[in-house]
């Protein structure tokens, strides 16, 4: 009897410790940013992790802490899942991202590129150092960036509209307008692009067009004016 008691405790015992191993996954898998911190902190201090699942765990908690704006925490974690699967395409585009937040951009290009090399499909690693690029005021590169992003997924207003910004800076108001319209094709609210458009219809000439897309700009993005005017988007 006591032998059948020892064996259905063991048994017991087995079934437990995967149970909380999945629940912790559960947790460290969840949107929301203090569960996932839980969990994913729980299967890092097990010491019984694979490390590809120990990397998964601590990319998983470092976009938990992104999203708490603990960047530094985040960018620590990002190292780890790293160190542990250093052909992570998903972690190096997270510390990346991660990067540009923190405004340090310089240091971000060489992540995203590292992206690319491992995913030459990767859109957002070319969207995302090309703005890495412009903010560095490297806008040919950042051009040819969002040109790559625009071939491989041409249905985005932001991709063009940031082109179409980089166009108008350079004069080149043909191809500037021409990507403020596409902007405005998949997003006719798209205050950036109206009003992009508005100043160089204002250029152009055109008072009527260029009053009506710069209200309509305002109408839906009220600072509008004074953003663009720091992007170089005026007469």
């Amino acid at each position: 009897m006591i032998a059948l008691v020892l064996v259905a405790l063991l048994f017991a015992q087995g079934e437990a410790a995967p149970s909380a191993r999945d629940d912790n996954w559960k947790k460290c898998r969840q949107s929301d940013a203090d569960a996932r911190l839980a969990g994913c902190t729980a299967l890092i201090l097990s010491g019984q992790e694979t490390p590809a699942d120990l990397a998964t765990a601590y990319r998983n908690r470092a976009n938990a802490h992104r999203a708490k704006s603990l960047f530094d925490l985040a960018l620590q974690d990002y190292d780890e899942a790293i160190k542990l699967d250093p052909r992570s395409a998903d972690a190096f585009g997270d510390r990346g991202v991660t990067l540009i937040a923190m405004s340090r951009f310089a240091q971000a290009i060489p992540d995203l590129s590292q992206v690319i090399e491992l995913d030459p499909k990767s859109t957002y690693a070319y969207y995302d150092r090309g703005l890495a690029y412009e903010a560095l005021g490297l806008d040919d590169l950042a051009l040819e960036d969002y040109s790559a992003a625009i071939t491989q997924e041409p249905r985005n207003a932001h991709r063009f509209e940031r082109r179409g910004t980089i166009y108008f800076r350079k004069k080149d108001y043909d191809k500037a307008l021409a990507d403020y319209e596409q902007a405005l094709n998949f997003d006719p609210q798209y205050a950036p692009a109206l009003y992009g458009r508005g100043i160089i219809k204002r250029i152009k000439g055109d008072a009527a067009g260029a009053g009506a897309d710069i209200a309509s700009a305002k109408h839906f993005e009220p600072d509008i004016d004074r953003i663009m005017d720091r992007e170089g988007v005026r007469e």
